[in-house]
């Protein structure tokens, strides 16, 4: 028996004057995965002074599955918690702890001794049996203060509750708002939950996980069929996103499941349970992946790139994150100018195969665009087409810039090459973008 996926989506309002976004009915509920419980402190990393220290245990031991950061220059903390996943192979593990304020990235031997310190701590604290994972995000560069983290750790152990709203903020940095999506699924008459919570607005490029992110459920599953199920949500969610074309040092994405939801154990990916599972995995990932991007620096738009009529899925995606990562497309949304020569050209130089100019048609739209060009909402208030079959359309200048004034717009490319579809998301590159970057360190 299977139910509907039950959807406790965060609400997210926006102004009208600008693009900051926050919570307004953010809250704990109900479906948080049995068994998990989150702890934190504000031990003084950060000068805001906000919480800093986030430590999440099970009670029962979990298989885990984690992607770490393709950037060579690797921190301390994605350095241990790879080695300890490889030495453990998935399994056995309990607690995760993250601290916000400080990356201990390029940190040498010091920062090695403090990433293992505190998941030797932790794990202590909470009585797990294998090291806790390691988590670190902040100013690349510099030592933790580990009297600080040290303190940190053992207070936030000392307050473990089902509190993962309080955890999401913990691991904020240049965040506006904390970032938290909770599902319910049915498999085999037991309710089961994921939790998701991440953290970034800075240095997100596809390839990897592009920030912090930790997904806990009460799902019985093997470990191979956890790490197929995480490689698929992250290809079409954290994979999918764009803000400024920089990859961290220290992405991170891992998934605990500890089994207490009481579901016949899956193994096989190919099962109606399986398939369930990685769907509520998936869309959990993706509102988080969609939340990092509207939450990015300085960004007033949300953009949606949909590439259809590729010749396969890889050309789809290389064509959108072409568009997706071209400062001049960016740009462009910005000052709500629709020129559509600059995607044409990121189009051209993708290196995609598939691109034929004289087959490409291409529309601006309001909203994620995922009916445009197909014979459904073809007002120019909701959408326009600027190129047919190679060819420009008339354009009025004045109704594609209403048009693009929205806050979410999308970008469809129809290349005529095939039936693969791909879809990213971005947003627009922005002066307040540029301010909040060159003064970060102050």
């Amino acid at each position: 028996m299977f139910s509907n996926i039950v959807n406790k989506k965060i609400v997210l309002n926006s102004t009208t004057t600008s693009f900051f976004r926050y919570y307004s009915t953010i809250k704990n509920t109900t479906t948080s995965p049995k068994g998990f419980k989150t702890g934190t402190y504000a031990c003084g990393l950060k000068k805001s002074g906000a919480a800093d220290i986030c430590l999440i245990h099970s009670e029962k031991e979990c298989n885990v599955a984690a992607v770490f950061t393709e950037n060579k220059v690797k921190a301390a903390p994605v350095l241990l918690s790879k080695s300890l996943i490889e030495k453990h192979k998935n399994t056995g593990f309990q607690s995760l702890i993250i601290n916000s304020g400080g990356a201990n990235a390029c940190t040498g031997p010091e920062g090695e001794k403090n990433a293992q310190t505190m998941s030797l701590l932790s794990s202590k604290l909470v009585n797990a049996k294998q090291q806790s994972l390691v988590m670190s995000t902040g100013i690349i560069g510099q030592q933790l203060d580990m009297k600080k983290v040290e303190l940190g750790i053992t207070k936030a152990s000392e307050n473990l509750k089902d509190d993962w709203l309080s955890a999401a903020k913990a691991i904020m940095t240049t965040d506006k708002v904390p970032k938290l999506v909770q599902k319910q699924i049915e498999i085999d008459g037991k309710q089961v939950n994921v939790t998701g919570i991440c953290k970034g607005a800075g240095m997100i490029h596809p390839n990897m996980a592009t920030m912090l992110c930790t997904l806990c459920t009460d799902a019985d599953i093997g470990e191979e069929a956890l790490k197929s199920a995480l490689k698929h949500s992250i290809e079409y969610s954290f994979n999918s996103i764009n803000v400024d074309g920089d990859m961290s040092t220290n992405d991170t994405v891992a998934v605990f499941s500890n089994g207490l939801a009481g579901n016949k154990r899956i193994e096989s990916t190919n099962s109606k349970e399986y398939l369930l599972l990685e769907k509520a995995m998936r869309q959990c990932a993706t509102e988080l992946a969609q939340m990092i991007v509207r939450d990015a620096e300085g960004a007033t738009k949300f953009i949606s790139v949909v590439i259809r009529g590729a010749k396969t899925e890889k050309d789809g995606k290389v064509v959108a994150n072409s568009i997706a990562t071209s400062s001049l497309v960016k740009t462009a949304m910005y000052g709500e100018d629709a020129n559509w020569g600059r995607v044409l050209a990121a189009v051209g130089y993708s290196g995609a195969d598939g691109v034929t100019p004289s087959k490409i048609s291409m529309w601006f739209a309001s909203g994620d665009g995922n009916d445009i060009g197909i014979g459904q909402k073809n007002d120019p208030s909701f959408a326009m087409q600027f190129l047919k079959d190679g060819q420009p359309t008339p354009k009025d200048d004045e109704k594609a810039a209403k048009l693009l004034s929205n806050k979410d717009v999308s970008i469809i490319v129809d290349l005529n090459s095939g039936n693969q579809q791909y879809t990213m998301w971005t947003c627009d590159l922005t002066v307040d973008y540029v301010k909040a970057n060159s003064h970060y360190r102050t």
